[in-house]
């Protein structure tokens, strides 16, 4: 900030000479007058100051014996001095650099990062439909609130960090099960509870009290390890209970659902080489599309590029450019051979099998066959594995009760 308003004031740059440029230093410095950028010379020295301070330069100046020469100018001032003559140049800069502020005071852009098991997508939509609408004033926006029900909304994020930087809420996130976070002495009284429905295979317990046994039938939501700890006395009865971060390993045996199936029949696309595009201008709320008159294309693909303004990397503008454009193919009809359909099925699954790898799962049976009827290939079956269900679910704390001496 402190920079932008030196601009608007305006600086120069200054060269001092003379037989004793360094008493001339001191005595800008006597008078609290700030200088930066401060350089020696062969006979003298370069500095920069604010445009109001030179004024009192010159009586420095005299009393030394110095000589003063300005080399540069920057800023506002100079900036309207030099185009005195354009006046609606001028009142549009003004004008752009006030649509800038105004637009700096919102959130225009919602960049979410550590996506893992849910999509980026699914966040910001999230975001945008219940909490922070693009547009937004930055001041109405609580991060602390809104990391809270982002963590209720999505039980499997451990951990939310929201800031707004310029005017872009950044939103960090790591998706990690139980057993992967890290439980340290801020981490608040929590219990762990299954993500999925399955059977528990693997249970170590750090902290807090198991519920669930291995070979157990678990239900999404159960608790597994509870954050309540129940001390009792020679006679069983409940002497204390204490509230903690339980902490554990949980796995459990469950089934992925697969299902898919293509047509045994499918056109390939022979581009023409004929083309068309057109701009969309967007800012704001209003729309403007720009294109000669569309060509008759039966068939084409439309490919699209969208660039939103933004000044640097953090400050976006309520103003994007779409460039859209239309290309022609011809389609030309094939048929899959039973082998070659089969080849594409076990492509299509080996990603599938790829994504359940990459959250660490182990997998145990695979239960999927393939089949073709009705001029299609249908894939189908489960997927049994091994993996962690588990993450931490905070506790509600019930109050105690005023004993009768502080009801008194």
């Amino acid at each position: 900030m402190g920079k932008v308003r030196t601009w608007i004031k305006g600086y120069i740059e200054v060269y001092v000479t003379g037989n004793r440029p360094e008493r001339f230093l001191s005595l800008l410095k006597n008078k609290d007058i700030y200088i930066w950028d401060l350089e020696p010379q062969e006979d003298g020295y370069v500095f920069k100051m604010e445009r109001p301070a030179f004024r009192e330069v010159d009586a420095i100046r005299k009393k030394t014996g110095s000589q003063i020469t300005v080399r540069n100018k920057y800023g506002l001032p100079f900036l309207l001095f030099r185009y005195r003559k354009r006046k609606l140049f001028v009142l549009g800069l003004l004008l752009c650099a006030v649509f800038v502020y105004i637009c700096s005071l919102f959130i225009w852009d919602i960049n979410v990062d550590g996506t893992y098991f849910y999509t980026e997508e699914q966040i910001k939509a999230r975001i945008e439909e219940a909490y922070v609408r693009l547009g937004a004033r930055k001041s109405t926006i609580d991060c602390n609130q809104l990391e809270e029900r982002l963590r209720q909304d999505f039980p499997e994020l451990s951990w939310v960090s929201c800031e707004i930087v310029g005017t872009q809420l950044n939103v960090d996130i790591k998706e990690t099960l139980e057993g992967t976070e890290l439980i340290d002495e801020d981490t608040p009284p929590q219990d762990i509870v299954s993500a999925k429905d399955g059977v528990i295979v693997e249970m170590i317990t750090r902290s807090g009290t198991p519920v669930a046994k291995v070979g157990q039938s678990i239900s999404k939501g159960d608790i597994l390890i509870s954050g309540v700890i129940y001390i009792y006395d020679d006679f069983d009865e409940v002497l204390e209970t204490d509230y903690v971060a339980a902490d554990g390993d949980v796995v459990a045996e469950t089934v992925y659902q697969y299902e898919d199936s293509f047509d045994m029949q499918y056109y390939e696309k022979q581009y023409t080489g004929k083309k068309q595009s057109a701009l969309t201008i967007e800012i704001m709320d209003w729309v403007q599309e720009i294109h000669l008159p569309w060509k008759q294309f039966d068939n084409y693909d439309i490919m699209e590029e969208n660039h939103k303004l933004c000044l640097g990397h953090t400050y976006f503008l309520p103003v994007s450019f779409t460039v859209n454009e239309r290309r022609e193919y011809t389609p030309i009809l094939h048929t899959y051979t039973e082998e070659e359909a089969k080849e594409r099925e076990e492509t299509r699954f080996a990603h599938f099998i790829e994504d359940l790898s990459e959250k660490e799962v182990e997998i145990m049976e695979n239960n999927v066959t393939i089949e073709f009827r009705d001029g299609k290939c249908y894939a189908t079956g489960n997927v049994v594995v091994w993996e962690r269900i588990g993450y931490g679910r905070t506790l509600s704390i019930p109050e105690e009760p005023l004993s009768t001496e502080e009801t008194e």
